[in-house]
């Protein structure tokens, strides 16, 4: 709500996701919660409306499918012939002052439009749509599409913000955007109150896998682990995971599935695990990816205030924050046996409630909101401190 007497710009948030679900509206929540002064209507697209009734969520239809979506970017990049109708349809429904877009799939053509209209734009990214569809089998082979069009988009912005530090210097560096580090805002680390099992060596998962072998690794490590300290094993899945799926049929009675659930519900459980497991994927494929996002999970692992064990290479945004502050351990390797003697000094390491809150701080902490709110109300937000994790 704006405050009374305060004239507030209008600002229709397209995302190409429902508010309720997932990291990405995660995120953005966090955001809007602390910046209760802004006039914001939330537009998405979704395959049925939000289960929540919310006044100023928009449901506008189901997604473009794949052949709509490169249809469009054809027409936009004259890469090939194409359409934009559906996506000229989608910003028809949408009126304000300011139309901030979350840049994923669907977002950088709507961004794309409203700029060809001459509307003004903020664009968020939370994950760099190269890194995106490289890691894609649909998508891979049309990245000249992105080529033609994401860099003019990002041009075209009043102003862009940015899940990682590591986006941010990319962007600044290879396209001459001035923007800001944004990540998923956490006001305190709650109080938790939880027994640990010690019958049981617990390990917690959010979310999917980018690698089946890692993990298979990893598991088997665990494995050997908990053999050796005559505990049972148990891995608590919070999310959808297809490529867990194959682990938990063959092990069914090592995995505890949960699905989706609120952070609230979801904490006390990361809360009772030994250890969590958190992959970034390896090799050149992956480089863009893994050095520009960063896991909206690390958030929840952070409040959870357990040890993280970072399955990832040394050069990912991911590692350069575990291991730095000190909040878990850090496994470049996918050898069974180096991945067995790093988890087992995870398992022996204690990880004090100072270093989750210091990088609670530095990484979630209120300014990175305020400057967000600066950059959206168009006013000078380079004041505000950066962080570059670059240990």
């Amino acid at each position: 709500m704006p405050r009374q007497g305060v004239h507030a710009l209008r600002i229709a948030l397209f995302t190409a996701f429902s508010p309720e679900i997932g990291g990405g509206s995660a995120q953005l929540r966090s955001h809007l919660r602390f910046l209760p002064e802004l006039d914001v209507t939330w537009y998405y697209l979704a395959e049925q409306p939000a289960k929540q009734s919310h006044e100023n969520w928009k449901w506008l239809g189901e997604r473009l499918n794949p052949g709509e979506l490169l249809s469009d970017m054809s027409a936009r990049s004259r890469f090939l012939p194409g359409s934009k109708q559906r996506v000229r349809e989608i910003v028809a429904q949408m009126s304000a002052d300011l139309y901030w877009v979350l840049g994923h799939y669907e977002g950088i053509s709507v961004a794309a439009e409203l700029q060809e209209q001459n509307k003004p734009v903020h664009l968020t990214i939370h994950d760099d749509p190269f890194g995106t569809w490289a890691r894609s089998n649909r998508y891979k082979w049309f990245q000249p599409l992105l080529l033609r069009t994401f860099p003019r988009v990002l041009r075209g912005a009043k102003n862009v913000d940015v899940t990682s530090w590591g986006m941010r210097n990319l962007y600044r560096q290879v396209y001459g955007v001035k923007c800001c580090a944004v990540y998923l805002h956490v006001a305190e680390l709650p109080s938790l109150n939880v027994t640990r099992d010690s019958r049981k060596l617990t390990m917690g998962h959010i979310g999917t896998l980018y690698q089946h072998e890692p993990f298979e690794r990893f598991l088997a490590a665990s494995k050997q682990i908990a053999a050796e300290q005559q505990r049972a094993l148990r891995v608590i899945r919070i999310g959808a995971s297809p490529e867990l799926d194959t682990f938990s049929e063959r092990d069914p009675e090592i995995f505890e599935a949960h699905g989706d659930l609120e952070e609230e519900t979801a904490l006390p459980l990361l809360a009772s695990c030994d250890l969590l497991y958190a992959m970034y994927p390896s090799g050149r494929k992956f480089e863009r990816f893994r050095r520009t996002s960063l896991p909206i999970k690390l958030s929840s692992y952070v409040q959870a205030q357990r040890p993280i064990f970072a399955h990832a290479p040394r050069d990912s945004t991911l590692a350069r924050i575990v291991g730095p502050w000190r909040v878990g351990k850090v496994c470049a390797s996918d050898d069974q046996a180096a991945i067995k003697s790093q988890l087992g000094e995870a398992l022996q390491t204690a990880v004090p409630r100072e270093n989750f809150e210091r990088l609670r701080n530095d990484l979630m902490g209120l300014d990175q909101v305020k400057q967000l709110g600066a950059a959206l109300r168009h006013e000078d937000w380079s004041a505000y401190p950066e962080h570059d994790f670059r240990a």
